[in-house]
């Protein structure tokens, strides 16, 4: 009997950190002067499943863009209970405080699987947010869409509490 199931063409991974960039970022009107200059100040980082990617209350050296793998974002309740309120995919952004002052995080990211991101440095991409400022406002409207999502994820949970 013939295979009649249909597959799902997948993404290809990108091999180096200009491609994931030029994937994932809102590139389009970004000069690509500009995506080179965020790649040149980012690398790749593989993390394994159950990492702690990054922690509440510290600096927010790096913004991390999602290659690959799902991390889930999560509070910690005054229980001590880790409470998850969104899972990052593939270009999802995650330290979004990296570019919104005071710049520290608020919440945890536990990898749910292994995880490979794109680590850019921070300050250095604030800086270049400043020199280039279609790109700066197209960097801040995609970390907007990534709080609005939490703020829904967090509301839904705390409706569901009632």
């Amino acid at each position: 009997m013939p295979n009649t199931q249909t597959t799902v063409a997948e993404t290809p991974m990108p091999e180096t950190v200009l491609e994931a960039l030029t994937m994932y970022l809102d590139a389009q009107g970004v000069s690509p002067k500009t995506v080179e200059a965020v790649a040149d100040i980012s690398e790749f980082r593989d993390f394994a499943a159950e990492d702690m990617l990054f922690r509440a209350e510290k600096a927010s050296d790096h913004l991390y863009v999602v290659v690959s793998g799902e991390v889930d974002i999560q509070y910690l309740q005054p229980s001590g209970k880790r409470q998850t309120v969104d899972t990052l995919g593939p270009g999802d952004f995650g330290v979004w405080s990296s570019v919104v002052e005071p710049h520290k995080t608020s919440s945890i990211g536990i990898c749910r699987t292994p995880v490979r991101v794109v680590a850019v440095e921070a300050e250095r991409l604030r800086a270049l947010c400043e020199e280039d400022t279609d790109f700066g406002y197209r960097l801040l409207c995609q970390m907007a869409r990534v709080i609005r999502r939490r703020l829904q994820a967090a509301r839904f949970q705390i409706a569901e509490m009632e």
